[in-house]
């Protein structure tokens, strides 16, 4: 009797234990949510480009007008199939109008970044690079956007 309910209390702990973590997940469960997530607490999304033959990446600029810092983050869709929680090249950049452009470029599995950027009083951009596999192999697909959100 108290293997069973040792058993029971055991299987209790560990469902309950899922439950409360995919609730973690959930806000992040779209590129937009997932972006937010990697900046951090207080940042909300100012632009984001939607890059690739398969639409499958995001790059993003968010900005937290609290601290004043610009955040740059490049998200996979989960749409992606294999590639979406496989290490492939991925990378994320921000640039002050001016300044030099700070990257992180790698190897990721969901996204590149967060790369933060103080730059009040300054027009800046973002940049999004990534290694799209398609039927023809894979190709290198890079954007940067156009300088914004001066201030």
């Amino acid at each position: 009797m108290r293997k069973s309910s040792a058993r029971l209390i055991a299987i209790f702990i560990a469902v309950f234990g899922l439950l409360v973590a995919g609730t973690g997940t959930a806000q992040a469960a779209t590129p937009d949510g997932a972006a937010q997530s990697a900046c951090g607490s207080g940042y909300y999304i100012q632009r984001k480009a939607t890059i690739g033959w398969g639409a499958s990446v995001t790059a993003y600029l968010l900005y937290n007008s609290s601290s004043r810092y610009n955040c740059a983050v490049t998200v996979k869709h989960s749409d992606m199939g294999w590639v979406y929680g496989t290490a492939t090249k991925l990378g994320a950049g921000i640039q002050a109008q001016g300044g030099s452009m700070k990257k992180d470029q790698g190897e990721y599995k969901y996204y590149a970044g967060p790369v933060y950027l103080h730059a009040p009083g300054s027009c800046v951009r973002f940049w999004a690079y990534f290694d799209e596999w398609g039927a023809g192999g894979s190709h290198d697909i890079f954007y940067t956007s156009p300088y914004g959100n001066c201030g």
